[in-house]
């Protein structure tokens, strides 16, 4: 199967320079992650991603956020191909570029998801066991906002599971649920002017420089109160087909995987399905 078959054609780009207001506006228009980016000419010079915008608040110029290593296919490449790329750069998506390094296509995780993997009756035989993640980070259902980011982040997953006191499955929480609670605000920090402790002329009391900084703020909660409760969960024998029609019918992209009753024992990533087409 060729790449142009599922991509996505003409994709909404960012052309340089632009503003981190401008992006911002862009993902909120068109419901979407991220966004190629482009120069003046026109040619792919990176993509920018909704979460690195709303993590760096101080940093108002997009050609500072842009991630410039980015898997590139062109329209009439093998879906093998981009699978192996996305896989070996842990990216969600592949630009498709023409001979002169402009986009015109984008193809993600989600499009062979939906327009592959949840319409191959064949993978029905398949079952999602050699495919899950059993190393998972979890959060206590009290975590803090901020705790909770920190522990998505380094998990690098986009939803991570929420357990209860007895490490009960109760709910899942989205990278989205976390910053959608954000705000951005100006703060005044200060830091101390020394001079050099060689000097003789040194102040006892040091003169301290102002300056003020945007950060991004999460509301003082506990995760349990943004979670989503009602969870949407495989077993280790259901079928990459099951698993994929259930990503698309509730539009997520991972699922818990429990045995028995809420025993959290992995997760499986649309990221982790993608590889059964590497072994056809």
């Amino acid at each position: 199967m060729k790449v142009k078959t599922l991509m996505t054609k003409d994709p909404v780009v960012i052309q340089l320079p632009a503003t981190r207001e401008y992006a911002i506006g862009l993902f909120r228009k068109h419901n979407v992650r991220s966004f190629p980016v482009v120069g003046k000419d026109g040619k792919l010079v990176g993509i920018v991603s909704i979460k690195r915008v709303l993590l760096h608040p101080d940093e108002d110029q997009l050609a500072m956020l842009i991630r410039r290593e980015v898997p590139t296919v062109k329209a009439t490449d093998d879906l093998k191909k981009a699978v192996r790329k996305m896989l070996e750069m842990d990216y969600r998506r592949v630009v498709v570029v023409d001979d002169e390094d402009r986009p015109v296509g984008i193809l993600t995780v989600g499009d062979i998801v939906r327009r592959y993997l949840a319409k191959n009756e064949k993978l029905k035989e398949v079952t999602i066991e050699p495919y899950y993640q059993r190393n998972v980070g979890v959060v206590w259902r009290g975590t803090p906002l901020k705790a909770a980011l920190k522990a998505l982040l380094l998990s690098n997953s986009m939803a991570i599971p929420v357990i209860d006191d007895d490490g009960n499955l109760i709910g899942m929480v989205d990278e989205t649920d976390i910053l959608k609670d954000s705000e951005v605000i100006r703060i005044m920090k200060s830091t101390e002017l020394a001079a050099s402790s060689e000097e003789d002329w040194i102040l006892e009391s040091h003169p301290t420089l102002l300056f003020e900084k945007a950060e991004l703020q999460l509301p003082k909660k506990p995760v349990e109160e943004i979670m989503n409760p009602n969870v949407v969960v495989a077993t280790p024998h259901m079928s990459v087909y099951d698993v994929a029609q259930k990503m698309v019918k509730y539009e997520i992209e991972q699922l818990p995987v429990i045995r028995g009753q809420d025993e959290l024992v992995g997760i499986v990533r649309d990221m982790d399905l993608i590889k059964v087409i590497l072994n056809k």
